[in-house]
This record gives structure tokens, sequence and C-alpha cells, in this order.
């Protein structure tokens, strides 16, 4: 070996394409004694570099999420993650600390292209933040949870066993989607709407859902609900802006002779297009199911009779 320093760098590339790295094979690959091999690893620590012995796989190894050559960026990439890092900015300091790991541990500092396009999410509340972590955690570790949630139909708080099984954001909320012991069913919770969280000694044996499934029927953060086929018709003069993009995953549509489009999709229940709809109004029709045309129908004429002062 011609020198100190080649061998080194020698040792640190096997290190870094994780090869097996073992006293024997550098004593053979460096030809040096078993006496200069623990002298160069104490040069390598010694320099810093996180070297330690991994006895499950016998052999040398870079600590995890260490490595001699970080990724680059492309423009692209860089965007992804100026934006990830701008929106999450307000998930607390937890969240701002990870994202400086991730920082050092790739190719940065990373240019914030982010001030070319403005966004604002609204920052979230710190003990939303603080329960987004301690939900994600026990739904990972299947965790059972005491939960005092106030309903937010009835303002009543009611105290609830929770399983926890997935965390989604909606229409600009945080949704915690779980069994709900007290209900026998798997229920939506919002998270501004629990008072407060316990988790409890008690685990369970997660059933098998979909989450693509259920969440493919969304409308804002309506997830319970029985499968409903929705039938919509679009007055002509706003079908543009409803065209601009695809509103559901099962959306199918189709022309009508006078200029209006029919739009039609499976959502789950009715309370989320319900809300959704109001949007379009008085632009759309409700054509089926019966039951949203009537609470649609009575609740316009409930407005038109505030707005006549009668």
């Amino acid at each position: 070996m011609s020198s100190k320093f080649d061998a080194l760098m020698i040792m640190l590339n096997k290190l870094d394409r994780k090869e097996k790295v073992t006293v024997r094979s550098l004593m053979d690959d460096l030809e040096i004694k078993e006496r200069s091999v623990h002298r160069y690893i104490d040069t390598l620590l010694t320099a810093g570099f996180p070297v330690y012995y991994d006895r499950k796989n016998a052999s040398y190894a870079f600590e995890e999420g260490y490595a001699l050559r970080k990724p680059h960026f492309s423009v692209e990439e860089r965007l992804a993650f100026s934006l990830a890092k701008h929106f999450l900015r307000g998930f607390g300091p937890a969240m701002e600390m990870n994202l400086h790991k991730i920082e050092e541990k790739v190719s940065m500092p990373v240019r914030d292209t982010s001030k070319y396009i403005v966004i604002t999410p609204e920052p979230l509340p710190v003990d939303i933040g603080e329960r987004l972590a301690v939900i994600h955690e026990a739904a990972i570790n299947f965790q059972r949870m005491e939960v005092l949630y106030g309903a937010l139909s009835t303002g009543e708080a009611m105290q609830r066993k929770v399983d926890p099984y997935y965390l989604f954001y909606n229409d600009g909320f945080w949704q915690l989607r779980g069994f709900c012991h007290l209900r026998g069913e798997f229920r939506t919770f919002a998270l501004d709407r629990v008072i407060s969280l316990t988790l409890l000694d008690e685990y369970f044996l997660p059933r098998e859902i979909s989450l693509e499934t259920e969440l493919s029927g969304l409308f804002g953060a309506y997830v319970d609900g029985e499968p409903t086929e929705v039938v919509l018709r679009f007055q002509k003069d706003i079908r543009q802006y409803f065209e601009r993009r695809k509103w559901h995953y099962s959306q199918t549509q189709r022309d009508l002779p006078d200029g209006r489009l029919e739009v039609t999709f499976t959502a789950h229940g009715i309370e989320g297009v319900r809300h959704w709809i109001y949007r379009w109004l008085p632009h759309v029709e409700v054509v089926t199911p019966a039951a949203l045309r009537k609470i649609v129908a009575e609740e316009m004429a409930l407005v038109m009779k505030q707005h006549k002062g009668e």
C-alpha cells in the first residue's frame, strides 16, 4: 500500500459501498498488520467518521443514515423540498428539527425556491401538532387511546376508546380514522375537536381495511356513509369553471342536448356532497339521490325566506 492516506480512502469507500469490512479483509486488501487496521479505524473515528462494529452482520459500517456521497437535487426535487419545508413550517418545533436533519443529510443548503410560489397554509395549533405525533406513533404500534371528544353536531363531550388506524388531511383539517368502541364502528374524528388524549396500556389486532377505498369516495372530510350514486346537472354558463379539474375519482360526465353537463359519481353518503354542492348554486340541479334533492330544495327555500325578510 502506497500510503496511510490511500488506505484510509479505500476503507471509507468500502464502508460507503456497504461492503463487508472485517479486520481480516482489511489486512488482506491493504496488505497491513492487524495492529495497523485498528490504528486506521481509530484514525477515522478521531476524524469524525461515524464508524462502528455491526455485531449482527459481523462487519464494520457507517451509522445508519450516514453516507459519503450525498444526493444531488434536480430543480424539480429542490422545488418539492422547498414547498414541503414551507408548508410544514407551522407544524411545530419537532417538525422543523426533523426538516433541519434532512437538510444536513442531503446536499444542502437548498435555495428557497418556494418564494416564487405563494401558498398560505394556516399555521397548525401547537396542541394539534403534538397530537399528530402521538397518534401516528399509536397507529404504528396498534396502541389503543382514550379520547375526550366534543362532537361538532351536538356540542356534547364524550369519553371514547379508539383504535387509531390512520390520519388524513382534508378540507383544511386533520382527521383521525379509527374504530370507536362506544359506537362499535369505524368513525372519523377531527383533531381540533379532541379535548384530551391519553394512550392506554392496551393494544389491538388491526382489521383489514383499504385506505385507498375509504378515501376514494371522499368529499370534504366525510368518510362515514354508504356508497351513494350522485347525479348533478350543471348549467351551460358554469361548466367551463367546473371542467377545470376532476372533482372525484369516480366522476363521469356527458353533454346534454341543451348544453348542460350531467355529472355522475359515487360518494360516501350525502353530507360531504351537500356542502360541496352549495358552491355551485344556483347553477346546479340535483337529480339523484332523491334524499339529497329534497334536502337542497328545503334549505334553499329557507334561504329564500330569510332573504325576503319573512
